[in-house]
């Protein structure tokens, strides 16, 4: 057994030359036999145990002795000059050694059971240590707050990481942080991924956190490093970008502002989930410079899809910009993106109002050339008579009869002039047909466009009959587009005039619109109803015809607006413009929007219009109120069962302007009888114009003057005051010494700027003597609304800026009489 045990020990000294063990144990060359060998070992153990330095060096391996190592034997051989066998007998000489390595804790002995190899690798590791510099331990490599094993080479550290299942190397190691700890190379504070996931996990199950809550938790923790994001799960997929999120808010102290990053950060997940996925999120990895481009765009998109207003799309791009740029301080991440511009904001109570009348003629315009476009569906197909038969017996293309000429021939011959679609195709003749066309250098759609075809009937194509009949009727969008293809009647029983039978929901349910109930010659609407509405119906009949059959839900065979989708999932699949409310009004929302880009439809301040169904309806009781139509035929136009309801419908729109203009028209007829006396002579410069322009109101936040070239007496008669030239006094509170302006006269000041700039960009008032009035009162205003010259905060005046959007009220220069 003994030399069985022998064998085995000189086989485990033999790991070092097979790369199993370390390098300590050196294969030297036998040295002569010496004479007294035991002596040697005796006198080599009695000088090393006074140098600690040597002790740390010797390395020791697997004894059959009470610790179970000893010195290892190729160590003594090498040290002593003795051969391997002299080694091994005398190598009990050698516990000296261990016992003073033990001492010194070169060697550690752990309470619990141990192996051999843990002791050495243990002693290797703090041998390694104890060796490096403070410049050579500022260098190691640090991942997850611990030093990198895989990071270094084997002559950088003695160890494997295998070694580390030893509890003993495992201790060696943490003793190892420890120290690295207290002289600032890595985080006191770190905690593991598990620590951090079971905090998280805790915390769910101990709070049932509100919004507000889980942000200012989230907010808590320091966001340094990459390290000290939490790790996302299942549970918590996008908890990395509400963490980043909350970090930013801090940066605002006020409700609203912290409020603002909540609403981003649910929109801005909401983003991402559609990108990515729920799957757990994270930012080192996916954030990439484009993500505020692709953002911005989904924003776009919800706009136009009237999802949102562009006042919000601007809010909540602000706060994920913000958010962004703090990512890019973090460390680790080297983060950055490209930045891009906001939106141009505009009213949302626009959808509202009726269109002003160059909006209306530029309208007109542009449906007239839609119903161009449309109607070209409906001139029916002229067979040309070109190419032959490009098929055999069984329906299979030939070879070399793979022309277009030949598909047109299959297209007027066999397919009876019908469009196919890829997805569509049914029958072996029509996959030919698009086999060929596919073989060729142009696509299904380029081709159908070459020949004078419309391939489908999309949502496009119905859009301007949409807004025609929108035009004509006043209908709102639901009944309007519920309508079915025998709504239309051209005499009903009651009255032997046309009507259309139309549905709405907040009503009692079925209507009946009595058309050409007034004979009104109206610009905006055409000579007849009921006229235009029967061409309406024959031609949306007519374009549905081929393909109304197809509609899936019997529900709706009969709706008068159909059509085929051209998206890539439901490519020529057949619905009603309105069934699933949500993603048709989303749909025609985008047509729509497309349809003013087409035609460069612009409001009268220049920007893309707010083009909607809802807007034809109050323009529509405008051109009726502007031709004097009595409230009772409005009512009946309307659908209103109670008179009230009219008149509170004319009231909550605005018409402002046109009851002024009327109104003024009697008051010119009263004054024109009653006034005997002169009126005082007005400056040249206005008198030369009163034949051609209104006389002006100015309106400010605190009061408005009828004429500010004719003040009153107590004016004139001051000394300041010098005649032909505005009032001296008007408008003076704002510069003031005595004037108290708070926070809440912000909006009204901030309006007033906005309608001041809007004047003098889209009029020539700063060419008449009214331009000085304007121009001080601009000068006025910017040392109010100016950050670097106002004495209101920041957040105050963004607040003041944004609430202004919302004072429809404040107009600057009035036209009267």
């Amino acid at each position: 057994m003994k030399n069985i045990g022998i064998t085995i020990d000189e086989f485990h000294e033999d790991f070092p030359e097979l790369g199993i063990l370390g390098a300590d144990c050196k294969i030297v060359e036998e040295k002569q036999p010496i004479k007294d060998a035991e002596a040697a070992v005796i006198e080599w153990v009695s000088k090393t145990t006074a140098d600690t330095e040597a002790l740390w060096e010797i390395p020791i391996s697997k004894a059959d002795n009470t610790l179970g190592f000893s010195v290892a034997v190729k160590h003594i051989q090498s040290a002593v000059g003795v051969s391997y066998s002299v080694a091994q007998k005398y190598r009990s000489l050698t516990t000296p050694l261990i016992e003073r390595m033990i001492e010194e804790g070169i060697l550690i002995i752990p309470s619990e059971s141990y192996e051999a190899a843990g002791i050495e690798n243990t002693r290797k590791l703090l041998n390694w240590y104890r060796k490096l510099t403070v410049e050579e331990k500022h260098t190691l490599p640090i991942f997850g707050n611990k030093i990198s094993i895989g990071k270094m080479s084997p002559e950088q550290l003695p160890i494997k990481k295998e070694s580390l299942r030893f509890s003993v190397v495992k201790d060696a190691w943490e003793f190892i942080h420890k120290d690295l700890e207290k002289i600032g190379i890595i985080d006191p504070n770190y905690r593991s991924v598990a620590e951090r996931t079971s905090e998280a996990n805790v915390n769910r199950r101990n709070h049932s956190e509100s919004q507000i809550e889980r942000f200012h938790r989230l907010a808590a923790r320091e966001l340094n490093a990459a390290d000290d994001f939490f790790p996302p799960s299942k549970l918590e997929p996008f908890i990395q970008v509400e963490q980043l999120f909350a970090c930013s808010s801090k940066t605002v102290s006020s409700k609203s502002g912290k409020s603002n990053y909540r609403v981003a950060s649910s929109s801005f997940i909401e983003f991402l989930s559609k990108l990515y996925g729920n799957k757990p999120f994270r930012i080192v990895t996916t954030f990439d410079e484009y993500l505020l481009s692709r953002y911005r765009k989904y924003l776009e998109d919800k706009v136009i899809n009237k999802e949102i207003s562009s006042y919000h799309a601007n809010t909540v791009l602000s706060s994920v910009r913000i958010t962004l740029n703090r990512l890019t301080q973090v460390r680790d991440i080297e983060y950055s993106f490209f930045n891009i511009n906001g939106f141009a904001t505009t009213r949302e109570t626009d959808v509202k109002k009726p269109f002003t009348m160059n909006e209306r003629l530029r309208i007109l315009e542009a449906i007239e050339k839609g119903l161009s476009e449309s109607r070209k569906a409906l001139k029916p197909y002229k067979k040309t008579g070109l190419g032959s038969n490009p098929l055999d017996e069984k329906g299979s293309v030939i070879r070399g009869l793979s022309t277009l000429e030949n598909a047109r021939w299959l297209f007027e011959n066999r397919l009876m002039c019908k469009p196919v679609h890829y997805n569509t195709a049914k029958s072996p003749i029509e996959k030919s047909f698009l086999r060929i066309i596919n073989d060729s250098d142009k696509g299904l759609i380029e081709v159908y466009n070459d020949w004078g075809i419309t391939p489908m009937i999309n949502m496009d194509t119905l859009t301007p009959y949409v807004l025609r009949l929108a035009q004509i009727t006043g209908l709102n969008a639901n009944p309007l587009l519920s309508l079915d293809i025998n709504d239309y009647v051209d005499s009903h029983p009651a009255t032997s005039r046309p009507c259309l039978r139309y549905w709405k929901e907040r009503s009692d349910g079925h209507k009946e619109y009595h058309l050409d109930l007034f004979n009104a010659e109206l610009t905006w609407l055409t000579s007849s109803q009921a006229k235009s509405i029967k061409i309406i119906f024959e031609e949306l009949v007519q374009l549905t015809s081929s393909f109304r059959q197809d509609i899936e839900d019997d529900a709706f065979k009969d709706r008068l607006f159909i059509y085929q989708s051209n998206s890539t999932k439901k490519h020529g699949r057949v619905s009603p413009l309105l069934g699933n409310k949500e993603k048709n009004a989303k749909a025609l929302g985008a047509s729509l929007s497309r349809f003013v880009k087409k035609y460069n439809l612009k409001n009268d301040a220049g920007d893309p219009l707010t083009l909607t169904i809802s807007r034809f309806r109050p323009t529509f009781v405008s051109e009726m109120l502007r031709n004097g139509v009595t409230v009772r035929e409005i009512q009946l136009m309307l659908g209103h069962s109670s008179l009230q309801t009219t008149l509170g419908y004319i009231d909550s729109l605005d018409f402002n302007s046109m009851s002024r203009m009327k109104i003024n028209d009697e008051l010119e007829e009263i004054h024109q009888s009653t006034l005997d006396k002169k009126v005082e002579k007005v400056p040249e410069d206005i008198e030369s114009k009163k034949n051609d322009e209104l006389v002006t109101t100015f309106h400010t936040p605190l009061a408005e003057c009828r004429n500010i070239f004719d003040p009153p007496d107590f004016v004139k008669n001051l000394s300041s005051y010098i005649p032909g030239t505005p009032c001296s006094q008007y408008n003076k509170c704002l510069g003031c010494d005595n004037v108290i302006i708070t926070a809440k006269n912000l909006p009204e000041i901030f309006a007033m700027k906005r309608d001041y700039t809007l004047l003098k960009e889209h009029s020539r008032v700063m060419d008449t003597p009214y331009g000085h009035v304007i121009s001080e009162n601009l000068e006025l205003i910017k040392g109010i609304t100016e950050p670097e010259l106002s004495n209101f905060s920041l957040e105050e005046l963004e607040n003041g800026r944004r609430l202004a959007e919302y004072i429809e009220t404040t107009t600057l220069v009035d036209g009267v009489i």
